[in-house]
C-alpha cells in the first residue's frame, strides 16, 4: 500500500474524516477529494487532502487511484459508479460508505469493467454534525467498518480494502448485504426515526408553555441528539431500506403498545428487566461496577473526546490568529487571559475539579494558543 493514491468523492463528515485520518496516519498516501464546486473552498480550507477538484476532474485523478471511495448519500452511489467506469485502472477497488447495502450491491459490480472491483463499505461511525467542517481524524478509531464483498471478489481486492480500513484505524468485518440492512434498520435507522418522533411529540406537548428547552433533562437531550441530523442525508437511506425499516418500526410499535397498556404492571416490569439486562451487557460504560480494564476503556474513550474537542479549539485559535493578523492586533491580550483563567477556575470548581489542575491545564492551552497565533503572524 506504499505511495498509494486514493480518491474520495464527497467530502462531508464521513469523506472528510476519511481523508483527514489518512493524511494524519498515512502521509505516504496521496489523497484526492472531489466535491461540488461550491464546496471546494471549504474543502481547501479544511486542509484534508493533497488535491481538490470536482467530478469534472475524474479523468485526471481516477486512473492513478488504487481505491476510490464514494462518500455521498446512498441514492447517488450507483450513478457515480457508472461515471467512474471509463477511468478505473486494472485491479482498482471502488467502495462506498452508505448505511444501506442491498440495493447498491445488486447493481454496482455490473457497472464496472472486468478486473475492477466494487466492495460495499459502511463505517460504523458518525455524528449529528455534517460537512467537511466537522471532519474528525479520530472518527473511525477502533470502530467497526462493515465490508460487503461479492462471492467472487478476489482475495487480494478484499485484503487491500481491509488494509485501507485498518489505516484509519478501524476494525474491518465482512457481512452479507441483506443481513447488514436488517441490522442497520434496527440499530441505526429506527433510532433516528424514534429521535425525530420523540422531538416531534415533545414539541406538540410543549406548545402551550414553550419550556421544553429549559426543562429538558440529559436523558431527553441524549435521545433526541439524532433529531439534529440532516434529512437530505437520510432520505436516500430511508428509501433504500424501506422494508427492513418498516419491519423494525412494527416491532417497536408492538413493544411500545405492550408498555402503554400498563406502564407499571407485570408485563412492563418483565420487559424493563429484560431490556436492562441485555443493555448492561453491551458496553463497559453501562456496567454498574466496571472492572479495571472496563474503567480504562472508558478513560480511552473520554481521552479521545478531549483531544477531538481540543483540535476544534485549535482550529478556532488559528482563525482568530488570522483575524488579528489582518487587523494588525497584538497576539496576547493579558486582561482577557486573566478573565478567562478566573472563569475556567469557576467552571472547574462547579465540576468538582482540583483548582491546580484547571490552572495548569489552561496555562498550557493559553501558552500554546499564543504560539500558534504568533506563527500565523
Amino acid at each position: 500500500m506504499k505511495d498509494m493514491k486514493i480518491t474520495i468523492i464527497g467530502c462531508g463528515l464521513i469523506g472528510g474524516s476519511l481523508a483527514l485520518a489518512l493524511k494524519r496516519r498515512r502521509p505516504e498516501f496521496s489523497v484526492v477529494c472531489l466535491d461540488l464546486p461550491d464546496r471546494l473552498p471549504a474543502v481547501r480550507e479544511a486542509g484534508i487532502s493533497d488535491e481538490v477538484g470536482t467530478m469534472d476532474d475524474l479523468a485526471s485523478c481516477v486512473p492513478q487511484s488504487s481505491i476510490v471511495i464514494i462518500a455521498t448519500p446512498v441514492d447517488k452511489v450507483l450513478a457515480i459508479v457508472d461515471k467512474l467506469r471509463p477511468f478505473l485502472r486494472e485491479n482498482a477497488i471502488v467502495s462506498d460508505v452508505g448505511s444501506t447495502k442491498k440495493m447498491i450491491m445488486a447493481e454496482a459490480q455490473k457497472l464496472l469493467p472486468e478486473g475492477r472491483y466494487f466492495i460495499g463499505g459502511h463505517p460504523m461511525a458518525g455524528s449529528e454534525r455534517s460537512g467537511v467542517e466537522a471532519a474528525d481524524p479520530l472518527l473511525f478509531s477502533e470502530r467497526l467498518y462493515a465490508l460487503c464483498p461479492y462471492p467472487d471478489t478476489p482475495n487480494d481486492a478484499l485484503l487491500g480494502m481491509m488494509d485501507f480500513v485498518e489505516s484509519l484505524p478501524a476494525v474491518p468485518i465482512t457481512i452479507d448485504p441483506e443481513e447488514h440492512d436488517r441490522i442497520m434498520a434496527m440499530a441505526s435507522h429506527l433510532p433516528q426515526i424514534i429521535s425525530i418522533a420523540l422531538m416531534h411529540a415533545a414539541l406538540a406537548g410543549d406548545a402551550e408553555h414553550a419550556m421544553l428547552d429549559k426543562l429538558a433533562g440529559r436523558g431527553f437531550l441524549d435521545m433526541t441528539r439524532l433529531a439534529a441530523s440532516d434529512f437530505g442525508i437520510w432520505k436516500g437511506i430511508l428509501e433504500t431500506n424501506k422494508e427492513s425499516i418498516n419491519q423494525a418500526i412494527g416491532r417497536f410499535n408492538k413493544s411500545l403498545l405492550l408498555l402503554s397498556g400498563d406502564i407499571s404492571g407485570e408485563k412492563a416490569y418483565l420487559a424493563w428487566e429484560e431490556a436492562g439486562r441485555h443493555r448492561r451487557k453491551m458496553g463497559p460504560e453501562s456496567l454498574p461496577r466496571p472492572r479495571k480494564n472496563d474503567l480504562r476503556s472508558m478513560i480511552d474513550r473520554w481521552d479521545k473526546q478531549i483531544l477531538t474537542v481540543l483540535a476544534r479549539r485549535v482550529e478556532i485559535v488559528r482563525q482568530i490568529g488570522k483575524l488579528k493578523n489582518n487587523q494588525s492586533a497584538p497576539v496576547v491580550d493579558p486582561d482577557r487571559e486573566r478573565r478567562m483563567m478566573l472563569q475556567r477556575k469557576e467552571w472547574g470548581k462547579l465540576l468538582n475539579l482540583p483548582e491546580e489542575m484547571v490552572e495548569e491545564l489552561f496555562a498550557v492551552i493559553l501558552r500554546q494558543s499564543t504560539r500558534i497565533q504568533a506563527e500565523k503572524l
